[in-house]
């Protein structure tokens, strides 16, 4: 069963990498990035020459990446793959997940300490499975011929952060929280909550062109201020920014 499992996830890798008919990722580059403070919360685009959604989050010390577009490894800085904390998938779409492996192995080459992350809709835990075992042998000719990375060999792996089926909190490191939400599109709604150093709370909703609703804060914290990321001319309600971000976003500044 796993085996039957690992190999479904490797011909949906195979038929992302292989068959897509998106906009080349290497059309556009971001502009270069301001200085971001550790105590900002900040946007960066990853992805832009794909169209689909990608944004690079950085808030409280931590990167999450949401979205894996061709081009979003490429795109990214080496500290912030090294850095990167957790990734979360809008979809299983071959165009959502092409990617995934870039992130993962260039990740693991920048020296990323740990198995990195991966949380998505249902699926995302065979694709992790799946992409652990096309890379196997890959991983293990890198390590002999190019030398081991800071992070080891185990450091190049995927771990399965889990399928979200329901309204639900994935990760939390006390002062920044990412809830998702399952729409009935088999997409997945993202709200991030951070709390800055005036003890302010701020919400940035990553809603996917046909998403659904984002799910609420079962905690009840007050929010100084929201922010939504979606498609524009969508019924669910005009975005603040619209896919693919063409620049750096700050939900919040810090002045200190």
């Amino acid at each position: 069963m796993v085996r039957g499992v690992a190999g479904l996830a490797v011909a949906l890798w195979l038929a992302a990498c292989s068959g897509s008919t998106g906009p080349d990722p290497q059309e556009s580059e971001p502009p270069p990035r301001p200085a971001i403070s550790p105590a900002d919360f900040a946007l960066l685009p990853c992805g832009t020459g794909s169209g689909r959604p990608c944004a690079l989050v950085l808030a409280g010390g931590k990167r999450l990446m949401f979205g894996a577009p061709a081009g979003a490894g490429s795109q990214a800085e080496p500290d912030d793959l090294a850095g990167l904390d957790a990734l979360f998938l809008f979809s299983v779409h071959p165009l959502d997940i092409e990617g995934v492996d870039e992130i993962r192995n260039r990740g693991w080459r920048a020296g990323r300490a740990d198995a990195l992350a991966v949380a998505g809709p249902e699926g995302a835990g065979a694709l992790v499975d799946g992409l652990n075992a096309a890379y196997e042998q890959p991983d293990a000719i890198s390590f002999i011929e190019d030398g081991a990375p800071a992070g080891g060999f185990d450091a190049a792996l995927l771990s399965h952060g889990g399928d979200v089926t329901q309204d639900a909190l994935i990760y939390d490191s006390g002062d920044l929280k990412v809830r998702a939400a399952a729409g009935m599109t088999g997409q997945i709604t993202y709200r991030i909550r951070y709390r800055d150093l005036d003890e302010a709370w701020h919400d940035v909703v990553l809603r996917p062109c046909g998403g659904g609703p984002a799910g609420e804060d079962a905690g009840g914290a007050r929010v100084q201020d929201s922010l939504l990321i979606g498609c524009a001319g969508e019924d669910a309600g005009a975005p603040d920014h619209a896919w693919p971000l063409d620049r750096v976003i700050f939900a919040t500044r810090s002045d200190r």
